[in-house]
């Protein structure tokens, strides 16, 4: 007879959908978010072929990294990765608070996926160093 245990029962927070729609829209989740940066972060305008093919690349791997947090149901990984890409553009000479708005287009993005609003939200408050409560949207608090 077969086993009434089914995958999902080892990994219970993946039946929310949430890691296999970041997943899959992954490259529409880059182009949106780099799309509105320029609006968001004006410095950006200026930046050279290179300059944006980098911030394209480091929007690429936020959005893998939540992805991988979401499957994990590790919001600590998200965010420790985000402190560490923080540095790493302090070293580049990009003002880390650049992520910030980044942060912001890809949760407007996913606004409708609580788990993951919730990830970006602590990463996003432990850049900015505010308290869990600092956003306007109480349908979803850190």
């Amino acid at each position: 007879p077969a086993s009434p245990h089914q995958p999902v029962d080892d990994l219970p927070h993946l039946s929310d959908q949430e890691y296999t729609l970041v997943t899959r829209t992954r490259p529409a989740l880059v182009r949106t978010v780099m799309a509105g940066l320029a609006e968001r972060f004006p410095p950006m305008r200026d930046y050279s072929r290179a300059q944006h093919d980098r911030t394209a690349e480091d929007i690429a791997h936020i959005v893998h990294f939540l992805a991988t947090a979401l499957y994990l149901d590790r919001a600590d990984l998200f965010t420790g990765f985000l402190a560490w890409t923080a540095r790493i553009l302090d070293a580049r000479g990009v003002p880390a608070h650049s992520l910030v708005p980044a942060l912001d287009l890809l949760r407007a993005e996913l606004k409708d996926f609580p788990r993951t609003t919730r990830m970006i939200d602590q990463a996003t408050d432990h850049l900015t160093g505010a308290g869990p409560v600092h956003r306007t949207d109480t349908r979803n608090p850190a």
